[in-house]
């Protein structure tokens, strides 16, 4: 093999995916500053650290993710800081309009961002074309990313077919995304291989290491011709994260493959790195901080993994782990067999627990499953199941055309939303608004002062009454992942001026009813009725948010008859038995236990 011109490039991860991945995504920019600015003469191609989920949870915890930014890029004046964009939902979980895209794109330009790497959790390249234009107006560095999966789908043509279809859209690099510790050396060698033969532009690698296999993938794929490797500073290195920068940089010095990078540099910041982890130990995931090898045996991620046995431990049904597991093999394939990429393997793995734990396949659907099929998601690798689409869509016809042309501009209306709560609308606060409306408010007017000393509290009055927590379920959750429902409660009487409501507090949200009074709090509620042939029970614990009928309503067999939130997401509930709903036992607002009847039909 000749040897090459360029030295092998690494892409450091640390205040991105790799923070994300092991400590889900909490470090604050007064912490991250100060460490890139040392970092920043090291000679890395580039640091990700924006986008992702983190932009997020930096609103989650009061933290402006553009003013981070902004100071990031001042103290970074060497180093290309690099942003993660899902396409066309940016740094969200739904699509957005291509005015919001060029805004969020050219706004992040603007503030720092000098490489853009683009992905679509499908790798529907229709719902990458946008971001990809808008940040070659804004004369940026593109990368497009190919979400990797191992499926009957997912061959070297397809991936060649993707990787010159992103090149022609006037991408610089290809970028091999395994988000979730698949690729083998061999696997790799063979794409890479092939990759180099179809486009001719660097190719980066970017896996991580919960299945063990990371490290000896990267040395296959820089022997077949890899430029670049995405590396973490290795404290926050390894598990659910990438290689450690350091290992790396050691493995390839002295060869043909040299990085370059002078590891002393290194030895410098590794004390920062490891104080920031111990600081942050409480948002360690144990499940990411390890070598997970039932990663190789279900080719599944491990937060899916992990989110699946939390789901059935929640509806008491851990029993059913293989039953579910080998759910979400056959739920994937009637899918199309879409890369198991937030958000879409959470979809699926909610899925494939509802089908096991329900009386019948299907017998609840998501929302986010019903817009999949309908193809507001994008075209997933093979068309769907088509008596899967019968099934939950009935008579609609799926879409054809790119989902983000049903959208209609949205820049304008935010601006007019931001400016009616009070507050300016600058691009900063369109954009957080934007991405993330149900934290925007609560983000924008800031943390909460603490009270001076003599100032006077609320006059709320209430009566606590506090269901002890299974310590079982205690465990943290995995980052980007759909949280579950757990059965700790607690309830309140609330007194505000004068009017009595009872707040009921959940892993499934919030309720809020009029109550008759706080000794209401301590009262038993009745028992409920007895199911039976006609009566429609709730499939787990959730929030109604929707009874669309009334008793005395007909109903067909199919029809939805409650709406359900668990987990995220909005489940329909829907009837089995057709005719007259005999009387509905719950209201909007209530929340519900496993199997708790909802509504009667004779």
């Amino acid at each position: 093999m000749a040897k090459r011109k360029a030295r092998v490039r690494l892409v450091d991860t640390t205040f991105r995916d790799a923070q994300q991945s092991l400590l889900g995504g909490y470090l604050r920019t007064e912490e991250i500053v100060p460490i890139a600015a040392k970092m920043d003469s090291i000679g890395f191609a580039a640091m990700e650290a924006f986008g992702g989920a983190t932009f997020e949870t930096q609103l989650q915890i009061h933290e402006d993710p553009w003013e981070f930014l902004r100071k990031l890029n001042k103290a970074t004046p060497n180093t290309p800081i690099q942003a993660l964009i899902r396409g066309q939902n940016l740094v969200a979980k739904r699509n957005f309009a291509d005015d919001v895209v060029e805004l969020f794109i050219k706004h992040a330009a603007k503030s720092g961002v000098d490489v853009f790497r683009v992905f679509d959790p499908l790798n529907d390249l229709r719902n990458m074309e946008a971001s990809i234009a808008a940040a070659l107006k804004a004369k940026k560095r593109v990368q497009g990313a190919l979400s990797y999966a191992i499926s009957p789908a997912h061959n070297l043509e397809l991936w060649g077919s993707l990787a010159k279809g992103l090149v022609n859209m006037g991408c610089h690099e290809i970028v091999i995304k395994d988000t979730s510790g698949l690729l083998s050396p061999q696997a790799t060698w063979e794409l890479v291989t092939a990759l180099k033969q179809m486009v001719k532009v660097p190719i980066d690698i970017h896996s991580h290491c919960s299945s063990g296999m990371a490290p000896m993938a990267y040395m296959a794929g820089v022997e077949a011709g890899a430029e670049v490797l995405d590396v973490a500073v290795s404290p926050l290195a390894w598990g659910a994260s990438q290689p450690a920068a350091e290992s790396v940089v050691a493995a390839l010095e002295g060869g043909e493959y040299d990085t370059g990078l002078d590891l002393e540099k290194m030895w410098d910041i590794l004390p920062d790195v490891e104080e920031l982890k111990r600081r942050h130990i409480e948002h360690l995931s144990p499940v990411a901080d390890r070598v997970d090898a039932s990663i190789l045996r279900y080719h599944m991620p491990v937060f899916m993994l992990e989110d699946i046995s939390l789901q059935l431990a929640d509806d008491n049904a851990s029993d059913r782990l293989d039953d579910a597991l080998e759910e979400v093999t056959i739920v994937r394939r009637e899918l199309g067999y879409p890369p198991l990429v937030a958000p879409i393997r959470q979809m699926i793995a909610t899925q494939a627990v509802y089908n096991v734990i329900g009386r019948e396949r299907y017998e609840t659907v998501t929302q986010e499953l019903k817009d999949y099929l309908q193809g507001l998601y994008g075209r997933p690798p093979v068309p769907a199941d088509h008596e899967l689409r019968r099934l939950v869509l009935g008579r609609e016809e799926p879409i054809t055309i790119r989902p983000a042309d049903l959208l209609e501009p949205q820049v304008e209306g935010a601006r007019r939303q931001v400016k009616k709560l009070g507050f300016e609308p600058t691009d900063d606060m369109v954009l957080i608004y934007l991405m993330f409306p149900h934290l925007a408010p609560d983000y924008m007017r800031g943390p909460q002062p603490e009270k001076k000393d003599g100032e006077r509290p609320p006059q709320v009055s209430a009566t606590l009454k506090v269901e002890a927590p299974d310590p079982a379920q205690a465990a943290p959750q995995p980052p980007d992942s759909a949280p579950s429902v757990v059965s700790q409660a607690a309830e309140f009487d609330v007194e505000v001026e004068g009017e009595v409501f009872k707040v009921r507090v959940t892993g499934a949200g919030v309720a809020v009813v009029p109550s008759a009074g706080a000794a209401a709090a301590t009262t038993s509620p009745p028992p409920p009725p007895k199911g039976g042939e006609g009566t429609v029970t709730a499939p787990m614990q959730g929030l109604i948010v929707k009874v669309p009928v009334k008793p005395g309503d007909v109903v067909k067999l199919g029809d939805v008859v409650a709406v359900l939130e668990a987990m995220k997401m909005q489940n329909d509930i829907v009837t089995t038995v057709a005719g007259k709903v005999r009387e509905v036992y719950v209201k909007e607002g209530e929340v519900v236990s496993p199997n708790q009847p909802l509504l009667a039909i004779e």
